[in-house]
């Protein structure tokens, strides 16, 4: 991997830990975040999480502009299931499709049940649209938002031969930016999921994919290496 320029499009304060791992296999990641997590103002007092049988955290973020609720929770993906950890609530990793699948989120287990989702906002709805067709009384917080930031000027003056891509909507963001640039549908894209691989290839990408084999700051590195090799 060495010499190799790899655009890491995370927020910029998700990224150290796959910067690190690039620069270890010789690789220079180049940080270029295309969301911007900004808080919300949230008054928790407004909420009586007794009154709640089930919490969801649907992002590190979730958990870290959150409080802590001594409820049974749940964690989507690996990193939020850390922060929950770190934060003393320790709760298994799912995606989302994984999630729903398990046998406590099942109409017999939860018909009737409150649940609270904690998320950004305009998060995916398919998690909570399934509860609740499942009888389940979903209420959602959402304690932060994510913008799109400014494009940097340096962007146009670098080459880039791999981007790294970890969500659809910064896969938009970052197509938004940089629209009217060839190079961004011609250079190898490393994704972190194959839901993100149908987006880009209807927004036009033509270059090769590479999909991580886990939704992992470690699965992104694999790929990475795949490409290379």
């Amino acid at each position: 991997m060495k010499s190799l320029n790899v655009l890491v499009t995370r927020p910029i304060h998700q990224s150290e830990n796959l910067a690190k791992l690039i620069r270890e296999q010789g690789g220079n990641p180049i940080l270029f975040p295309v969301i911007e997590i900004k808080p919300l103002q949230i008054d928790f007092l407004n909420y009586n999480f007794n009154e709640f049988d089930l919490a969801i955290f649907i992002s590190a973020n979730a958990v870290k502009y959150s409080i802590p609720v001594n409820i049974e929770s749940f964690a989507v993906g690996k990193a939020t299931a850390n922060c929950l950890k770190t934060a003393k609530f320790p709760a298994p990793p799912f995606n989302t499709e994984a999630l729903l699948e398990m046998s406590e989120m099942q109409e017999s287990a939860i018909s009737g049940k409150k649940i609270v989702i904690f998320r950004g906002e305009g998060g995916r709805e398919l998690l909570a649209n399934t509860l609740k067709q499942r009888g389940a009384n979903v209420t959602y917080i959402n304690v932060y938002k994510r913008v799109q930031p400014p494009v940097p000027a340096w962007i146009h003056n670098i080459k880039i031969d791999l981007i790294i891509i970890t969500s659809s909507e910064g896969l938009q963001n970052f197509m938004n930016m940089l629209d009217g640039h060839a190079w961004i549908r011609n250079t190898p894209m490393v994704l972190i999921s194959t839901r993100i691989k149908v987006v880009a290839e209807k927004l036009g990408i033509i270059a090769p994919i590479f999909v991580a084999p886990k939704a992992s700051d470690d699965g992104l590195l694999a790929a990475i290496l795949n490409y290379r090799n």
